[in-house]
C-alpha cells in the first residue's frame, strides 16, 4: 500500500511540475502569430504618425499627405484582409513588410525632397490663399 502511495504522489507530481512544458508547445506558434501581428501594427502606426508630423511641421505638401495617406490606407486594408482568417502566414507577413517598407521610403523621400511646402490642410481651391507659405 505504501508503495502504490509513494508510486501516486511521484507520479502527479512529475505531471504538475511537467505541466508548462507541454502547455508551451502551443502556444508558441500563436505568440509567434501575435509578435508579427503586432509588429505589422506597430509600423502601421509609426507610419501614420510619420505622416502626421510632416503636416504639422510643413514638411509635406497637400498632395504629398494625400498620397501617403491612400498608400497607407490600402496597405491597412491588405493587413485586415489577410487576418481574416485568423491566421498570417510567412508569406503574407513578408508582402507585408515590403509594403510597409516602400511606404517608408516614400514618406522620407516626401518630407526630404525640398519642395516648398505650404500649410497641409490648404490646396489649390481652398479659400484663404493668404495663408499659404510660399
Amino acid at each position: 500500500m505504501r508503495i502504490i502511495h509513494a508510486t501516486l504522489i511521484a507520479t502527479s507530481l512529475s505531471l504538475f511540475l511537467a505541466m508548462p512544458a507541454f502547455a508551451d508547445r502551443g502556444d508558441k506558434h500563436r505568440n509567434y502569430q501575435s509578435k508579427m501581428e503586432y509588429k505589422i501594427d506597430k509600423r502601421l502606426d509609426r507610419q501614420f504618425h510619420r505622416i502626421e508630423r510632416g503636416i504639422d511641421n510643413e514638411r509635406l505638401t497637400y498632395k504629398e499627405a494625400k498620397k501617403l495617406k491612400k498608400k497607407l490606407r490600402k496597405t491597412r486594408r491588405l493587413s485586415r484582409e489577410y487576418r481574416e482568417d485568423g491566421y498570417l502566414s510567412r508569406r503574407e507577413f513578408h508582402h507585408l513588410n515590403r509594403k510597409l517598407d516602400n511606404n517608408s521610403d516614400l514618406i522620407r523621400e516626401f518630407t526630404h525632397n525640398g519642395v516648398e511646402r505650404y500649410i497641409a490642410y490648404h490646396d489649390e481651391y481652398s479659400k484663404n490663399r493668404h495663408y499659404w507659405k510660399y
